[in-house]
This record gives structure tokens, sequence and C-alpha cells, in this order.
């Protein structure tokens, strides 16, 4: 008797796993001929993925689907996703398919992808450029800048003052650095815009011009110091992103720092 309840009780507890977790174990490994299941291992979402953004490694990984439910285009490789971006939200647990994502070096294609390289919290704003404010035509898609400012005293209003440390320079023109590490998101017109090559036969259009992306107050800065002033730039290290501290430079920072000793004329 006491055997028997032993035996009942082991029963019991097969029966319990069986029913837990059991059931999908035999309906994946075995068909009604006993053979196994044919499963491939794709890549699907570990967590929500909103739409409009990168999707890092951590959000994806990899799960073991049967064959005869896969849809078309299912990704293999984490690597053939990760960096890309989310043209729609992809949900936990969903397989990632190939209309869910664009690849960022050919989302220039057309104008309306633009809108995907622009960093959260930023805007694109276009600037014009010379060869010399250009860097000599050093900048690339992905580099840092910095942007230099020079202001002159308008004819009829008050004097410009740099008062860090030229004093006696009023009226002067007065250089600073204005704007620091900016992101340059594309050199030229936009890819299927009216002034790419496309449009204009096979002559490769002219790189006139920058697109930077800014906060929207440092934009309007920059609208401002165009209008107002004169602006270059200057190319950062690749990695340089370390901010940093200037002084203006006025004739009287230039006259004292490399000793020319002009005879600069006295306030009043």
């Amino acid at each position: 008797m006491r055997r028997g309840g032993r035996i009942l009780i082991l029963l019991g507890i097969v029966l319990g796993v069986l029913t837990a977790g059991g059931t999908f174990f035999v309906l994946s490994t075995a068909t009604p001929e006993g053979q196994q299941i044919p499963t491939r291992s794709v890549v699907i979402a570990q967590q929500n993925i909103s739409d409009r953004t990168e999707i890092a490694p951590e959000a994806i990984g990899k799960a073991d689907w049967p064959e005869a439910f896969l849809p078309p285009g299912a990704f293999e490789n984490t690597n053939q996703v990760t960096g890309k971006l989310a043209v729609q939200a992809i949900y936990q647990g969903q397989i990632i398919l190939p209309q869910m994502i664009l690849d960022k070096t050919q989302v220039k294609e057309t104008r309306s992808n633009a809108s995907f390289l622009v960093p959260e919290g930023k805007v694109a704003v276009a600037f014009p450029l010379s060869s010399l404010s250009g860097v000599a035509g050093a900048l690339q898609n992905g580099d840092t800048v910095d942007l230099l400012l020079t202001l002159s005293p308008a004819v009829g209003v008050k004097p410009i003052t740099a008062t860090t440390t030229s004093a006696g320079g009023e009226g002067q023109p007065v250089a600073q650095l204005m704007l620091q590490d900016v992101l340059v998101l594309n050199i030229g017109p936009w890819p299927g815009s009216a002034g790419t090559a496309e449009k204009q036969g096979n002559a490769p259009a002219p790189a006139n011009i920058v697109t930077f992306a800014l906060d929207r107050q440092d934009s309007l800065a920059l609208k401002a110091a165009r209008e107002q002033g004169t602006v270059d730039l200057v190319l950062r290290r690749a990695g340089d992103h370390k901010p940093v501290t200037t002084e203006p430079v006025n004739l009287q920072y230039l006259n004292k720092r490399f000793n020319f000793n002009l005879i600069m004329p006295t306030t009043k």
C-alpha cells in the first residue's frame, strides 16, 4: 500500500510537469511520425523599440522558431539589425523583418528619409560653405566641427567691446569660439533634392552647403551669427568631444599677445 502510494505521487508530479511545460516540448520536438519539427534561430525584439530610433544591441536577441511559421525575410544574425533605424514600432517578442528597419548608410536616398538622421532633441540646419569656411573641402558627413564667429561694429550703433582681456578694444572686430562639437549631417545638397547630380546630369553637385544637427536655441544663434557676422568652421579630431574655453580675440589681444608694441588708442 505504501509502495502504491508513492507511485501515485510520482505519476502526479510527472503529469503536472507535462501540463505546465511538457506540451510545448512534445509539440516542438515531434511530428505525428515521431520526427523533430524543423526550427530556425531568428532575430527578435527583446524589448519594445520605438519607431524612428536606432536599434541598440541589447534591444534584440535570437529565438528558435518553427520554419513552417516563419515570415519571409526573417534575419538570422543580430549584426544585420544592430544600428539600423526602426521605421515602425517593434514590440517585445516580435520577429524583426526587413520592412521594419532602414539602413542609415542608405537613408539619404530620398528627402523624406533625411529626418531619420536627426538626433533626438536636435533639428537640421543648413549653412552656406566656401572653400575657406568649409576647411578647404575637408569636411565629411559625420564629422564634428567648432564654429568661430567674428562680429564687426556697425556704423551708427554702439561700438562692440570685448571686456574679458581686451580693454581699449572698443569698436574693433571681435572673434570668438561660438558653438562646439557640432555634428555634420550632410555635405552638399541632399540626395533626391533639386540640386543633386541626379537632377543635373552626371556632374557632381558642388559642396557649397552643409547641414548641421543643432538644438533649437543654437540654431537661432547660428542664424543671427550668419546674418550679423562672419562664421568659419574648424574641424575637430575624430573622437574629440571635449568642451573648451577660449578668450575673445581682437586687435588689442593680438597686440598684447604677440608683442607688436602698437600704440593703441586710449578710451575716454
